[in-house]
């Protein structure tokens, strides 16, 4: 067999089977001729097996094809204009639009995605896949082959500004989850096609701890065949026994397609995936892409997704690390309550997406949201995303992992999930949302009642030793300052009445004067105004109507929120060195053509900044409401609850400074019990309805107060927040059927007594 019917062997190979007969054919007519050299180095495994998930793996294959595109049309355009970005490439050399793919029109998308195909062909079985990423990038020869596609951590991307890569080795990342891979490579104008096949090799175990990964060459030189009409320009490669094995479905977070969708957030260009398994062909747009309307054929709806509102990005600077943009999107409640929209476009689980060069390079748990801040009822249908590209050289350094599967905790990730929680907290528009959620079918509960739980579960916390007193104790110390609960209904709750918009507009002014300041601190100032949202622009400052003044010595702005339905925010930094007592004016003024500028004005003080409550062994019982719910209701959806019944009996939520306790009607130890005294007396039943209530707060009262004051048990420790929430349903069950045990023996013996007396 010569090099020429090997290529033709393995370009007709469907399973793994077909690569090792072609192999052992060719070595058997090359005997020595052929060897096995390894990929990069000898010690390549470190490296090679650094990814933890196939699906992530694939997506730096899929990248690397996206970037092949951009050096042919780098080569094609001669570099010019220059382009310091990927994203200024795309624009200058392919018509990207500056907002991404969701400018362009679906035959736009569609032609510009033949540049990248993926194909998913069925191979043996879903644990053993034929995949196949074919770009009609600049390609390359056989002798340019090993210190590129075949290298490891060399820096032929380092100084390529227009490239989403630098080392050149993620897709590197595939060869682990596949038996063999082959690569085909053919540079434009070139009369041969170089390939090879990469495996794993292992190694003899009493001299080595591991095996490598090594690839095919002929008298120790990538293989060359003469080019066929039927391989254009470009890179082919071809993965046999491909581990999709987490990835079964046609679509959906559990799948190819939803899998690229999520992690190329917001791709340089888009990608057609061929999925010869589930028989259809899409385009891969990003996340964002389709959040933000654009609709290929074969998507779920004719007209995008549906939603409640919309963030467009804006920046905001983060002091020496630079800045980030920030976004979200909250999609329409569900038909189905138990379903989590937000699953088509990222994990519901990790709903905040930090992004670099469109792809995701970490992500932010659902607590953010639900706990911090506190949109428990917009937790599965909010979207957030953090674009990631004007932080610092250094600050990426310090935030990412260069395998881009996650981001590293720290100061700089603290602080920008700080500035998550304070662009949602401080934004109006979700609190509405929120709370029109929370109201949907909350049924009216009489306060009579509500007033006789709360005195009856104070007499029983103080029955066990400890002091009940009004709202003390340390506050939490997660979020900001501005965002703690109380702080959002310090001067009573929001207006959230929706603004009538006017042209031209009639006013504009600052919301809660005096602004409050300690050194240091940042806070979302908050604008209202009847004018337009063509008024303001977020993105390009110079064009907006809107001009804040801050007084120099105290305030210095670090950015704004777009204009939407008559609200917006400025993102204000008080200085490190302003003193407490100082004071200044803020001033916003919005001009109008042809008309008079609107103004507003409004005080600012620097106060000291607050010292940290010590824990305090007292217990503070805030205000608190006890909520059941049925299976049947959108609630029960909202909190995010499990089908089984039997997994759930309770949940709590600080909202607004108030304590929301939700708890499962359908439980069974609740639900069989009062089903038996409901036969017996339905009074007795209501009765034990109420004990059970009572007990179910008193536990929920107890692991707030070891919330807020830190205590080591009620930390997560780091744990996922699937486990966490999982550990907390269990602990909570164990309570609730302790709580009916309790409350049951309680009616039945106060019955008992009544009927002696």
């Amino acid at each position: 067999m010569g090099v020429q019917e090997l290529l033709a062997r393995l370009r007709a190979a469907t399973t793994c089977l077909d690569v090792e007969s072609a192999l052992a054919a060719f070595e058997d007519a090359m005997g020595p001729r052929m060897s096995w050299v390894p990929v990069g180095r000898e010690n390549n495994c470190g490296t090679i097996q650094a990814s933890s998930d196939p699906g992530r793996a694939l997506v730096e294959r899929v990248t690397n094809a996206i970037d092949a595109v951009m050096e042919m049309e780098h080569e094609h355009h001669q570099g010019q204009p220059l382009c310091l970005s990927p994203k200024e490439a795309a624009s200058a050399w392919l018509n990207v639009p500056s907002a991404g793919l969701s400018g362009m029109t679906p035959r736009a998308r569609q032609q510009l995605a033949d540049r990248v195909v993926v194909t998913v062909k069925a191979g043996e079985d879903r644990q053993s896949r034929t995949v196949v990423i074919r770009d009609n990038g600049v390609g390359l020869t056989p002798q340019e082959m090993p210190s590129t596609i075949l290298s490891l951590s060399e820096s032929n991307k380092l100084q390529k500004h227009y490239l989403a890569g630098a080392y050149g080795q993620g897709g590197s990342a595939t060869y682990a989850v596949s038996r063999y891979s082959l690569i085909m490579c053919r540079r434009r104008g070139a009369t041969h096609v170089g390939f090879t096949v990469v495996r794993y090799e292992d190694l003899p175990p009493t001299l080595f701890k591991m095996g490598r990964y090594v690839y095919l060459t002929l008298d120790a030189s990538v293989l060359a065949a003469d080019a066929t009409d039927d391989f254009a320009p470009g890179t082919e490669v071809v993965h046999f026994g491909y581990d999709l094995t987490k990835y079964p479905s046609p679509v959906g977070p559990n799948s190819v397609y939803g899998l690229m969708n999520c992690v190329l957030f917001d791709p340089l260009l888009p990608v057609w995936l061929e999925d010869q398994v589930h028989r259809y062909r899409r385009v891969i747009k990003g996340s964002r892409n389709a959040l933000n309307g654009a609709i290929d054929e074969g998507d779920d709806t004719s007209h995008g997704p549906s939603l409640s509102h919309n963030a467009p990005q804006y920046h905001v600077e983060l002091a020496d690390f630079g800045r980030v943009g920030i976004e979200y999107w909250v999609l329409d409640s569900p038909r189905d309550p138990k379903s989590k929209p937000i699953a088509a476009f990222v994990n519901p689980y990790r709903p905040i997406v930090l992004s670099m060069l469109g792809q995701s390079h970490g992500e932010m748990p659902l607590s953010v949201i639900r706990r911090d801040a506190e949109l428990p009822y917009l937790a599965t249908r909010l979207v957030c995303h953090v674009d990631c590209n004007d932080l610092t050289p250094q600050a990426k350094r310090v935030l990412f992992v260069s395998n881009r599967e996650g981001a590293r905790e720290g100061q700089l990730y603290e602080r920008i999930r700080q500035e998550v929680i304070r662009a949602l907290s401080s934004d109006d528009e979700l609190a509405r949302l929120n709370q029109e959620a929370r109201e949907r079918g909350l049924r009216e509960r009489d306060e009579q009642t509500q007033q006789a739980v709360r005195q009856e579960v104070a007499r029983l916390l103080r029955l066990e030793g400890m002091r009940v007193t009004e709202r003390v104790g340390p506050r939490r110390t997660d979020r900001p300052e501005d965002v703690r609960p109380g702080g959002r209904g310090r001067r009573g709750p929001r207006d959230l009445r929706l603004i009538e918009i006017h042209d031209p507009p009639t006013y504009i002014r600052v919301l809660g004067e005096p602004l409050r300041f300690h050194p240091g601190q940042r806070r979302y100032v908050r604008i209202e105004t009847d004018a337009s949202s063509e008024y303001h622009s977020a993105h390009e400052p110079s064009r907006s109507r809107v001009n804040i003044v801050l007084p120099d010595s105290i305030l210095r702005l670090a950015g704004t929120t777009p204009l939407s339905g008559g609200r917006m925010r400025a993102v204000c930094d008080a200085s490190e060195g302003a003193s407490p007592g100082q004071v200044g004016r803020m001033r916003v003024e919005l001009s109008r053509p042809g008309l008079p500028v609107l103004s507003c004005e409004v005080n600012v003080e620097v106060v000291p900044t607050p010292l940290a409550r010590p824990g305090q062994t007292d217990l503070s019982l805030p205000n608190f409401e006890v909520v059941p719910v049925d299976p049947s209701e959108d609630r029960w959806g909202a909190l995010d609850w499990p089908d089984d019944v039997a997994q759930v009996a309770s949940h709590a939520q600080m909202e607004d400074g108030k304590l929301w306790v939700y708890y499962s009607t359908a439980f069974p130890r609740y639900a069989e019990r009062r089903s038996l005294l409901e036969r017996r007396d339905p009074a007795l039943a209501d009765s034990f309805t109420s004990r059970y209530e009572i007990w179910v707060a008193v536990h929920s009262l107890l692991l707030h107060q070891d919330e807020e004051q830190g205590l080591p048990w009620a930390s997560d420790g780091g744990m996922s927040d699937e486990v966490a929430a999982a550990i907390e349903r269990k602990e909570r069950c164990r309570l609730a059927a302790v709580a009916a045990m309790v409350a049951a023996r309680e009616v039945v013996g106060l019955s008992q007594m009544a009927a002696d007396e």
